[in-house]
């Protein structure tokens, strides 16, 4: 009985949002809860928050919105909720960062498939690494990481993205360092690199322009090495527009070696990169929520992202404009985890287990 009124209530809520112009009143008065799936003050919160500011004027009927922050897990324990508590009646969203590396090998601890949600919008992103500049034995420009010895690469836990690409760039570039993964989120790796618990770190431009460039860039206490920025039409490489001062992982390697990376590792770290830059941060609605709430919410986006208070908001915050991806172009980078070649699963498995020991 319980399960009829449940689909019940979720079907008259789909029919209420068909109707023209009903839309408006079915979120008129109600309350959304966004999941962010890590702690608060890192940058997957300071850009969630922002959206959840500015999101409601957007969305007929203009609906309270309020944050949730379930961390930990590399991030699968707010996607699991999203998935496996949330109703799928179209009060509920996640602003995510997606774990690419859960969804193509089918980790255990991701309970739900992302290809099960319903994808709302993305934001596009590169990744930067950097290193503290007092590193033994001083570090003047990038290349200097080819003098370095043993030093700390702090990270998320091991079955992290953020520790995966980390670790892979390190050991193509043939670096001496030392990894240390298992922080709860980057907002604790910032910390313990200023207070020199280890050394090197990589974070997402937003974690860069917003939180490490103004404190420890700023004083001097670390500079960045390379970015990590998704492949163009017909596989260039090219710095960000955003950080145009930055060099690529390539351009780096090329440096260093006097030729383009290449082989299993590299293949691996890039198809990771392609497919987590090109949508770095993720919104979804919970399996089966009904189609025209989801039409509602892309529509809420695409609108949000021409609206200057927002922009303004963002930009003060994140110190760059963001990048929109649209629910259809998100869904087309979402294939990608299905067209992953057995041999790049195997060498990824092994790499991880590798890692984990």
């Amino acid at each position: 009985m319980k399960h009829r009124m449940f689909v019940s209530a979720v079907a008259m809520a789909a029919a209420s949002l068909m109707a023209g112009g009903a839309s408006a009143q079915f979120y008129k008065g109600k309350t959304i809860t966004m999941i962010i799936n890590y702690p608060a003050g890192g940058p997957t919160d300071i850009e969630g928050r922002i959206v959840a500011r500015h999101l409601p004027k957007h969305v007929p009927g203009k609906p309270r919105i309020i944050v949730k922050n379930l961390g930990g897990g590399g991030g699968m324990i707010g996607t699991n909720y999203l998935g496996e508590v949330a109703k799928p009646d179209g009060m509920t969203i996640g602003f995510f960062t997606w774990n690419v590396i859960a969804g193509i090998l089918g980790d255990p601890g991701l309970r739900v498939k992302y290809t099960d949600f319903e994808l709302v919008a993305g934001v596009q992103n590169p990744l930067v690494f950097y290193i503290r500049k007092d590193t033994p034995p001083g570090i003047k420009s990038p290349l200097d990481i080819m003098k370095a010895k043993g030093f700390k690469a702090l990270s998320l836990d091991t079955q992290n993205t953020n520790t995966i690409h980390q670790t892979l760039a390190l050991d193509i570039l043939g670096v001496d360092y030392k990894a240390v993964p298992g922080y709860r989120g980057l907002k604790d790796v910032q910390t313990a690199i200023l207070q020199n618990e280890g050394q090197l770190a990589n974070t997402s431009l937003p974690g860069w322009t917003a939180s490490i460039m103004p404190t420890m860039g700023k004083k001097g206490i670390v500079i960045p090495l390379w970015q990590l920025n998704t492949a163009g039409p017909g596989g260039v490489i090219s710095r960000s527009p955003v950080i145009k001062d930055i060099a690529t992982f390539e351009e780096i390697y090329q440096q260093v070696h006097g030729k383009k990376p290449s082989g299993i590792e590299y293949d691996t770290l890039r198809l990771l990169v392609n497919t987590l830059t090109a949508m770095f941060r993720t919104v979804y609605m919970p399996p089966k929520a009904p189609a025209p709430a989801v039409k509602t919410m892309r529509a809420a986006f695409v609108s949000m992202w021409k609206d200057k208070a927002f922009l303004s908001d963002y930009s003060k915050a994140v110190k760059t404009d963001p990048s929109l991806v649209n629910g259809d172009d998100g869904e087309e980078i979402l294939k990608n985890l299905a067209t992953v070649k057995p041999e790049t699963k195997k060498f990824l498995a092994d790499y991880k287990a590798k890692l984990m020991k």
